[in-house]
């Protein structure tokens, strides 16, 4: 049996609520009151789902990354995911750029239990040493996080810009950087 329908409206509603708020102004602005105001909803019916607004945007985070990852599961088990350290990203933005609004949301948000792009960072570190291991020269763990680094600066420019982009376009920028850093470009 699903959930109750007045539980899933109301979720729905305070979460929309607090997306819309995040897009006008900085998480430490938005109060409980204001998300209770855009929602609809009182104070008592709040605090039976959150604790507090830092609980409510870990929740939204959580579920963000839920439904993220479920789509990049499913889109490699369609064979939609092409191999590489940077194969998954493609599904993984087309999964984000499906949830712009919420991933542009949560981005900036910074509270205890929550640093959006860390966890991002985190999942793409992960994917570049699963990949690659221990192999090969240089110092993996850093060649991971700077990996990370560029990935993740890459995926909030063309978020906000809302432009596509794909894991080749990642190729080609590290192409443009390391040639310009040799000064070959």
């Amino acid at each position: 049996m699903g959930e109750d329908l007045r539980v899933v409206k109301t979720r729905r509603a305070v979460e929309g609520a607090m997306e819309k708020l995040l897009g006008e102004r900085p998480f430490d602005a938005i109060t409980v009151q204001a998300v209770l105001d855009e929602a609809l909803v009182n104070r008592k019916t709040f605090y039976s789902h959150y604790r507090d607004k830092y609980d409510l945007v870990r929740k939204m985070a959580d579920g963000f990354f839920a439904d993220v990852m479920e789509l990049v599961e499913a889109r490699r088990q369609l064979g939609e995911v092409p191999q590489g350290p940077f194969g998954a990203m493609d599904a993984l933005y087309g999964s984000l750029l499906a949830k712009r609004g919420l991933a542009l949301a949560l981005w900036d948000v910074k509270c205890e239990g929550l640093d959006f792009s860390g966890e991002l960072g985190s999942i793409v570190e992960n994917a570049y040493l699963s990949y690659f291991g221990d192999s090969g020269s240089g110092d993996p763990a850093l060649q991971a996080r700077l990996a990370s680094a560029m990935v993740v600066t890459l995926l909030r420019y063309k978020l906000a810009a809302g432009e596509s982009f794909t894991s080749s376009d990642i190729h080609a920028e590290l192409d443009v950087l390391h040639r310009r850093a040799l000064g070959a470009d």
